[in-house]
């Protein structure tokens, strides 16, 4: 069995060196799937500009690291994200999620102006 399968299965975090630099951003999602290619997941950050390379995909908060976009949906206090949406799963086949996830786009940008 893969060490690093298991530890993931039992929720257990890797130690990091404080010296290794992470990415700044956060992206948190109900699944491990892979969405860092997916079509909606690169217009955001496009929008938002952010560098693909600068985020982390995970399902849990990361301490130390700004959230950028909160697509859990199950929803949880605090919400420290810039973007609370649904899933990718329901902005894909839902007008309203979608509609409600680029009025926060555009409140963003127009604060960040």
């Amino acid at each position: 069995m893969d060490k690093s399968a298991y530890l993931d299965a039992m929720g257990v975090s890797r130690w990091r060196s404080a010296d290794a630099k992470g990415k700044p951003y956060l992206i948190i999602q109900d699944s491990d799937t892979d969405i860092s290619q997916h079509a909606i997941a690169l217009e955001v950050l496009g929008l938002l500009s952010v560098d693909l390379n600068d985020c982390e995909f995970d399902t849990e908060m990361v301490k130390g690291m700004q959230v950028v976009w909160d697509m859990r949906k199950l929803k949880v206090r605090p919400r420290v994200a810039w973007l609370v949406s649904a899933p990718l799963a329901a902005l894909e086949t839902g007008h309203q999620a979608k509609r409600e996830l680029w009025q926060q786009i555009y409140q963003h940008l127009a604060k960040a102006a």
